[in-house]
């Protein structure tokens, strides 16, 4: 069985309030892009996980694909399934970027364990399983562009009729998401609502009003990033952010000529330079 996790980008994210646990309440636009890793997964019949990766990922105890699989072996003993599973993951998403990485492999482990041991669990059961593992889970298990408030895991699915085309750049700076939350003060203050109206009547224009707000500390305390934002806003972009709390950078096209033309002139100046499109059905 092989499994496309696919990446995400946040069109526009709002953080609204520290919570009492620790977590923040926020309020984000999210969709999936064409960039994905590949997971392979297999029975084999040996009782055990068997895992492996074209990179080193650390600990698997602290692997998100390890903590779907041990959520969802006792599910399949119950069954009376044999819980040997090879599983072998290409990473194509570069690590702690803002695109959710591992976020994605660990949905799809959950959605292929579900077929691969015939669990029979709705989408909404595996999203909730999805959503004690990480608050950006849930998302992955839609099709569509959603609006994700609460720590990330209430999900509002919507059309969106503006066909945006993306170039990502990362320099390979990685940077924590928890870094970022500590730091980010300015709260509540985007119209994410006028902004999804936007999308679903197909006005390209409100791709100005795209914001995010943890963009303040990583342009603050990564101030190279601040060089890519403008190489590609210079380059053509209609508009540029930062994904999540970085440290990619995204550029918004609207035409496939200038974006090939932007991604001619940058495709050598950093470590990583791809054309995405929205997965937005």
């Amino acid at each position: 069985m092989i499994k496309k996790c696919f990446a995400k980008v946040n069109l526009s994210l709002d953080i609204l309030k520290k919570r009492a646990d620790g977590y923040h309440d926020i309020d984000t636009i999210m969709a999936r892009i064409s960039l994905y890793d590949k997971l392979e997964i297999k029975k084999t019949w040996t009782g055990e996980l068997e895992y492996q990766s074209n990179i080193d990922l650390g600990h698997l105890t602290d692997n998100l694909i390890y903590k779907a699989y041990k959520k969802l072996a006792p599910l399949a003993y119950e069954k009376g399934e044999d819980l040997g599973v090879a599983i072998k993951l290409k990473k194509n998403i570069p690590l702690a970027a803002g695109l959710a990485g591992g976020s994605t492999d660990c949905a799809e482990t959950i959605k292929a364990l579900n077929e691969l041991w015939d669990l029979g669990l709705s989408k909404k059961e595996m999203a909730e399983i999805g959503k004690t593992l990480g608050a950006d889970i849930p998302f992955f298990f839609e099709d569509s562009l959603v609006r994700a408030e609460g720590i990330g895991e209430i999900i509002t699915p919507f059309t969106n009729k503006v066909k945006m085309k993306l170039l990502l750049i990362n320099d390979g700076t990685e940077i924590a998401s928890s870094y970022v939350y500590r730091r980010t003060k300015t709260y509540g203050h985007i119209d994410n609502e006028a902004i999804i109206v936007g999308l679903e009547k197909g006005k390209s224009e409100i791709i100005d009003s795209f914001e995010n707000v943890m963009e303040e500390v990583v342009l603050r305390d990564f101030p190279h990033l601040n060089t890519i934002k403008e190489n590609i806003l210079a380059n053509g972009a209609s508009r540029a952010l930062v994904s999540g709390s970085g440290a990619t950078v995204f550029g918004i096209f609207f035409d496939d000529e200038t974006l090939d033309k932007a991604y001619e002139n940058l495709k050598d100046a950093y470590d990583f330079v791809e054309k995405v499109d929205l997965i937005d059905d």
